[in-house]
This record gives structure tokens, sequence and C-alpha cells, in this order.
């Protein structure tokens, strides 16, 4: 059985967020190592990352997309009405 292109999505869409996540634990290593190492100018840079990582993770969209380069388009539906 195939694959509908919306079950394609979701499991894009799923494995995106456990790759932000993942990704954020390591920037939770970098931001403690960082604190040992006194060096509070990267620990804050890694936390950032962190945050943002995991907050995007929890925060991707289920609208549409047009990705464009600086600001992205997001809405429900390509439905003109």
């Amino acid at each position: 059985r195939q694959m509908c292109i919306r079950d394609r999505k979701n499991t894009i869409i799923k494995i995106v967020r456990i790759g932000l996540r993942i990704h954020s634990l390591f920037h939770l290593l970098e931001f403690i190592s960082a604190l040992y190492e006194e060096a509070y100018i990267t620990a804050t840079i890694a936390f950032i990352a962190m945050f943002l990582e995991l907050l995007a993770s929890f925060l991707i969209p289920k609208e549409h997309i047009h990705l464009k380069p600086l600001i992205s388009d997001v809405h429900e539906s390509c439905d003109k009405e």
C-alpha cells in the first residue's frame, strides 16, 4: 500500500520535530560544558539555540506554507475564496 502525500508529510514533520529535539539536547550538553569552562558568552548562545530549537519543535505549524527567501506565507489552504 502506498502512503498518500499527507501521510508522508506528517511523517516528515514528525522526523523534523524529533531531529530538532535531539539537536537541542546537544546544545544542552554544549551549554553545560560552556558553564563548566566558564565560557559564559558561549553558554548564552548555546542556551538561546537550545531554547529556539525546542520551541520550534513544538510550534511547527500544521498550516500550508509557501517558502520564500525572507518571510514565508502561512495559511490554512490555497483555496481562493
